[in-house]
């Protein structure tokens, strides 16, 4: 049977033709002991069952694109067993292929503490939609453990597409947001982020868990001045960039990633999908600007998009654009494309007592969203227990490594700079 195609299924695919993104969305789960490979292996295929949009292909045709529901095991494909790390990290760098699936791979490290990578196709599910996915695969793991015979009793193949957020706003609103919505989307800001020029390129992924002593004083500096965590990370993230761009002074627009299951009515996980919009973050950081007086201002942009239907904009002009007759959208859309140079997505916290595996305790795990082809740049943030872990995938070389680590390493000054 064939699906046709959702909007965002064609966007993400976009990323990749014009040379964005790779378009997939990555988790590292890093385990305290030991996890049963054969147990884990039967949980990953019985989540493909469940989930059939993960089992199917993809069929490229434009605006005509669809899925293709298929029938076959996809064995090795699916789950791998590694027992070094240099296996590991080249199969969280590498893609799942579209054409053919699975849309999501694993692939299990046995070491002294186990650790599991999942890869998956960023045109079926956003970063949030993964961790609904994660949560459901841990469940149905815990679940084998104490029954070899389980079987999940529910099938998740609902609507992928956004209406049940646009449904939401009245038609007086939506034209509202139409005619004055301004551009707020996901385009091209015109900075962009110091990497190399060489010819030589390979995907990988730098990433720097947050001291225990900075976390929790990002937390106290949260309750302290009513802000939040993406409202201290988003500030030290502008305080560098304004720093090593010679951007002092000036005003510098950052787009940053929003889940829009927000607006949903029902947040039950009934479909895997991409709801993910981006609004635009215009903030000046002027010189010798204390850490304090850049986060009150971005703060209080933050609090004034939040009232103001935070990233609905783009939703609404792809729903009428998709509807206007006559007009080939894809086309348009392939040839108009500016994406962002830098942007910023905080993926959020990955909760604990949903990513539980039985018999096996979690010591950490971390997301990461797409690795970006040069000369893009975006890092991600994500939270589990009381460990927060910056990252950035990109297709680069040893010079542009050494360039984010030392990124990271002024990120790590800032954020300690909300304790004052």
């Amino acid at each position: 049977m064939k699906y046709k195609a959702g909007i965002f299924d064609l966007f993400q695919y976009l990323y990749e033709e014009t040379g964005f993104s790779d378009h997939q969305v990555h988790c590292v789960v890093c385990f305290k002991n030991h996890v049963d490979s054969a147990v884990m292996r039967k949980a990953a295929e019985l989540l493909v069952a469940a989930v059939p949009i993960l089992s199917r292909s993809y069929h490229a045709c434009g605006e005509k694109s669809y899925w293709e529901d298929q029938d076959r095991s996809f064995g090795e494909t699916l789950f791998a067993v590694v027992n070094n790390q240099e296996q590991l990290d080249r199969f969280t760098f590498s893609k799942t292929d579209e054409a053919s699936g699975p849309q999501i791979k694993f692939c299990l490290l046995q070491a002294q503490n186990d650790v599991l990578s999942v890869v998956i196709n960023h045109m079926v599910s956003d970063a949030a939609g993964l961790k609904q996915l994660i949560y459901l695969f841990s469940d149905i793991y815990s679940q084998l453990i104490k029954n070899p015979a389980y079987l999940p009793d529910t099938i998740i193949d609902g609507d992928r597409g956004f209406k049940g957020v646009t449904r939401v706003f009245s038609f007086a609103q939506k034209a509202k947001i139409l005619l004055f919505g301004g551009k707020d989307n996901n385009q091209d800001t015109g900075s962009s982020f110091p990497l190399s020029q060489s010819a030589v390129t390979a995907p990988f992924i730098i990433s720097r868990q947050i001291s225990l002593e900075c976390y929790q004083a990002i937390k106290d500096c949260c309750r302290r001045n009513g802000v939040t965590v993406n409202d201290v990370v988003l500030t030290a993230y502008f305080r560098v960039l304004s720093e090593i761009l010679n951007m002092r002074g000036k005003i510098l627009a950052v787009p940053i990633m929003i889940d829009m299951r927000r607006y949903l009515k029902d947040k039950n996980f009934n479909a895997l999908t991409n709801l993910s919009s981006t609004t635009i973050v215009r903030l000046c950081v002027e010189p010798n600007e204390a850490f304090g007086t850049t986060l009150s201002k971005l703060s209080a942009i933050m609090k004034v998009k939040k009232t103001n239907h935070l990233g609905i904009s783009t939703f609404i002009k792809l729903d009428a654009g998709f509807k206007v007759p006559l007009i080939n959208v894809y086309r348009v859309l392939k040839k108009s494309l500016r994406n962002p140079k830098i942007s910023m997505t905080n993926i959020g916290v990955l909760d604990a007592s949903k990513l539980y595996f039985e018999d096996a305790a979690v010591d950490n795990a971390v997301m990461y969203a797409s690795i970006k082809y040069r000369p893009y740049f975006q890092m991600s943030v994500t939270s589990f227990n009381d460990k927060m872990t910056i990252g950035a995938g990109l297709y680069g070389d040893t010079q542009d490594k050494a360039s984010i680590e030392e990124f990271f390493d002024l990120m790590e000054k800032e954020l300690q700079m909300c304790q004052r």
